[in-house]
């Protein structure tokens, strides 16, 4: 189940960072809202629902079966906050300026995540191919682009 979370959840905010850069010209407040809504938001949601209420067959994907799940409720909960925020923001109207903080935060956040990913990878006996694409490549590749997307609103834009 949590491998389908998962595919769902890289399509979505796929989708959310080309509609991002779609409407950046053009809608830039729109633009920033769908991107912390679907990258942050949304993702955050998804990770929260994998790591707590799917934690077993989780924490199996990851490769990391524990008796004491606890680290994967405290990761689960790190994502629903930053999830519930992204929501607040843009359902609460902050501004542009507040949807941009929780992108950073929630892109340094994952940018954690990767080195911890690779760390494993490179210092485990057996290399798992599926964590170095999906946990490291494609989390990075994730994290450059909300990156991107970031440094491409705060300069072309001056109401960012």
């Amino acid at each position: 189940m949590t491998k389908y979370i998962s595919i769902f959840n890289i399509i979505l905010c796929s989708f959310g960072i080309f509609f991002g850069f779609y409407y950046l010209e053009t809608n830039p407040e729109f633009s920033i809202k769908i991107v912390t809504l679907t990258t942050v938001g949304i993702a955050g949601i998804f990770a929260f629902i994998r790591h707590v209420i799917f934690y077993k067959s989780d924490s199996k994907r990851l490769g990391w079966e524990t008796d004491r799940p606890d680290w994967m409720f405290e990761v689960g909960f790190a994502n629903l906050a930053f999830g519930a925020i992204g929501f607040i923001v843009v359902l609460a109207d902050w501004g542009i300026q507040a949807s941009a903080l929780v992108l950073i935060g929630f892109a340094f956040y994952l940018f954690q995540a990767v080195i911890l990913h690779l760390y494993r990878y490179l210092t485990d006996i057996k290399k798992s191919p599926e964590r170095l694409w999906r946990s490291v490549i494609l989390t990075t590749f994730y994290v450059v682009m909300m990156t991107i997307f970031i440094i491409n609103s705060l300069t072309k834009n001056k109401n960012l």
